[in-house]
């Protein structure tokens, strides 16, 4: 009990302390309406969603940990801003009860510390610490009866997890028998890739997680998985409650990997050595970072499937490279809004080849000051997607790149292709067919490009008048192409005023409600109809009005209602 009450209090205090990151400056709620809100909380459900299924189900991470942690107790945050019409979003194993095993001892994950000031803060109420290599694997838990390896489960999402123990009964790497007089034996720990001599500094990840991850979920292992797949122990949760015992007894049963690179810490500066010593020398594994553990911990009856607070991590910082920018491009979206575009002399980021990144606005591209031939570092964020983290080098001459006028481009601008309108024009149309417009199958970003430059797009509604003769004319179009084009803009013809709106960028207004008030009744809508009955504020009304007056609008309706189009 009273163990129980240090870590209470210790975990408390580490809080409090700013030691949990993720706690820190996000309690402000937005001001948001309704819809925006649960819009909003949607799209993040979703994304949260991808990732859990990715990790726990195919073992690939793919967001940093501490951005994943970040953006769930952000999720939090926003329940509690708008109770009346978002739910407390259910922990991933609540939403997912499909996972066929259950955990004898639940995995419990790991509190992640930024740097060295954080270790030191976490290891100042705690004694009787040991550190570990960081494996980048995928974690499993292995169950003995009398001996015989007799259930290998996944992580999952911690209580429950995938059944692996066909597969681990035929891995060279996994024990399948263990010298014990126990009747049961449970062990977590990671299944790694072998890598002969790897250096952490100088190899990286070598996609080495993703290899044992989908050999794992395959249907059949591969002869090279059989040879390469090793587990690695990390904790006997029911083993003795001394720590050296423990390993001595782990290594004695057949464990080859785990105990031997357990050992004593007594303070930061030997979890420094041992944390540079494992990036900098080889060892057969990848490792993203350091466990630290203290050698007393609750018995495994007493787990649950949250980081503890007896364990802690502190992984190695995202590797960097170099690389030359080539270009600088601007995108305009349908908007209006300009964005620039970081061209690079392509470069290998672990398994990914990185060639362009987004900087956002042109006032962020100004603020980084870059130009062709400088060298910048880039790194692997959230879900894998390039950063720009600082400009190393630049060169002595600048040459300018030329910027589009914002003052041509705005939510109301290019309805054509004319003069520096192509890009926004091209936007409006994949918006118009995409999924919250007239939701056209098989017309992409390219289809519009073909059409645009062979000339047969001039504003959007005029590719409603396409023949068959028409498309074959052009590249790219063949007999099928072009019969399954004149089957989507039929589509187009049947769709009514509510949904060709939404397409041309009414969002202001939802289409059930478009057509429930109908099109005369909004073009004699004042700012304060938009704003009682649009739920819409100032800004909103002003901008509604000025929309469904808009000159080429009333024009592109005018074509709209010759092509048959219902509702206007």
């Amino acid at each position: 009990m009273l163990f129980l009450i240090k870590l209470v209090v210790g975990w408390l205090l580490l809080y409090l302390s700013g030691g949990v990151a993720w706690g820190q400056n996000l309690a402000e709620c937005p001001k948001w309406n309704k819809a925006q809100a649960v819009r909003e909380i949607k799209a993040l459900d979703a994304e949260l969603q991808r990732w859990d299924e990715s990790y726990y189900f195919q073992g690939v991470s793919l967001v940093d940990d501490d951005i994943y942690d970040q953006l769930l107790y952000q999720r939090r945050q926003w329940a509690n801003c708008f109770p009346e019409f978002v739910a407390e979003k259910s922990v991933f194993g609540e939403e997912r009860k499909n996972l066929p095993l259950l955990h004898p001892i639940v995995q419990t994950g790991l509190i992640k510390l930024d740097d060295k000031q954080a270790v030191m803060g976490w290891m100042q109420s705690r004694s009787n610490l040991w550190i570990q290599p960081k494996i980048d694997g995928v974690a499993v838990t292995l169950v003995y009866q009398n001996g015989h390896l007799v259930s290998a489960i996944s992580r999952g999402d911690g209580i429950k997890g995938e059944d692996w123990t066909a597969h681990a009964l035929n891995i060279n790497g996994i024990p399948r028998r263990i010298s014990t007089d126990l009747s049961r034996v449970v062990v977590q720990g990671e299944l790694f890739w072998y890598l002969e001599n790897h250096i952490q500094h100088r190899d990286g990840g070598l996609n080495a997680r993703a290899k044992v991850a989908g050999a794992m979920m395959a249907n059949a292992l591969s002869a090279q998985a059989v040879a390469n797949i090793v587990f690695w122990a990390w904790d006997w949760p029911e083993g003795p409650e001394d720590m050296t015992f423990r390993l001595q007894q782990l290594k004695r049963m057949g464990f080859e990997y785990g105990p031997d690179d357990t050992h004593p810490v007594a303070n930061v500066d030997e979890v420094q050595s041992w944390y540079q010593y494992w990036f900098d020398n080889p060892l057969p594994f990848a490792r993203d970072g350091v466990v630290i553990r203290q050698g007393t911990r609750p018995s495994g009856a007493n787990w649950r499937a949250q980081p503890p607070l007896w364990a802690a991590a502190w992984k190695y910082p995202t590797e960097k490279v170099i690389a030359e920018v080539q270009a600088i491009h601007f995108n305009t979206g349908r908007t209006g809004r300009i964005s620039a575009v970081v061209q690079l002399k392509p470069v290998r980021i672990d398994d990914k080849t990185v060639r362009r990144i987004s900087l956002g606005s042109i006032a962020r591209w100004k603020a980084w000051n870059i130009v062709p031939g400088d060298r910048v570092a880039v790194t692997l964020a959230g879900q894998g997607i390039p950063k720009l983290t600082e400009v190393v080098w630049r060169v002595a001459e600048r040459t300018m790149p030329e910027i589009p006028d914002k003052a041509q481009h705005h939510p109301l601008s290019c309805w054509n292709a004319e003069g520096e309108c192509e890009p926004q024009f091209l936007a409006r149309l994949v918006w118009l067919g995409g999924k919250k417009g007239l939701n056209l199958k098989g017309i992409s970003q390219k289809t519009w490009q073909r059409l645009l430059i062979a000339g047969k797009v001039t504003d959007l509604a005029s590719w409603l008048w396409l023949s068959e003769a028409d498309l074959l004319t052009l590249s790219g179009f063949g007999k099928i192409s072009s019969q399954r084009m004149l089957q989507q803009i039929a589509f187009a013809r049947q769709r009514d005023a509510a949904q060709w709106l939404a397409g041309l960028g009414m969002t202001f207004i939802s289409p059930e409600m478009m057509r429930k008030v109908g099109w005369d009744n909004l073009l004699s809508w004042t700012e304060v109809d938009w704003q009682q009955h649009g739920g819409l504020g100032d800004k909103g009304a002003k901008r509604a009005v000025e929309f469904v007056h808009y000159p080429p609008l009333l024009a592109l309706i005018e074509r709209l209602k010759a092509a048959g189009v219902q509702g206007f």
